[in-house]
């Protein structure tokens, strides 16, 4: 009786510690690991045309907007979208990151460095302007 009762209270533990952990939103500098002071060029493509971002001051504007993004782990296979947003995050001349931003629903972020992608819902009360973002001159 005692040993069935430990293994209930471990099981419904483990339950809460799920549904607690993956239901938890996240800034994005915490799930992309970008060092502002290394960040040496940022690279948008969108259907309208590719611009790089060089100028640190813009890229310091950008990349403190993006890690200020609320994010929740997902497992959403196939987004539907109107506007999709291409990011390479360059740090000292080496890719580092790309990320894509489905209209201003989910971010799929790549890591060149260990080749993991991760699928992330963007939190719905987040006021996030993509197209102002990246329209900095």
């Amino acid at each position: 009786m005692k040993k069935r009762t430990i293994i209930i209270a471990a099981l419904l533990f483990i339950v809460v510690f799920y549904f607690t952990y993956t239901g938890k939103a996240h800034q994005l500098k915490d799930v992309i690991k970008v060092d502002e002071a290394n960040v040496t060029r940022i690279e948008i493509d969108t259907d309208e045309g590719k611009r790089v971002v060089d100028d640190k001051k813009n890229i310091k504007e950008i990349v403190h907007s993006l890690s200020q993004v609320e994010v929740k782990k997902s497992k959403e296979l196939d987004q539907k979208f109107d506007q999709a947003y291409w990011i390479k995050i360059v740090e000292n001349g080496k890719d580092a990151y790309g990320l894509t931003i489905y209209d201003n629903d989910y971010i799929k972020a790549f890591s060149f460095e260990d080749k993991k992608q991760a699928t992330y819902t963007i939190v719905k009360d987040q006021k996030m302007d993509v197209k102002k973002l990246f329209s900095t001159k």
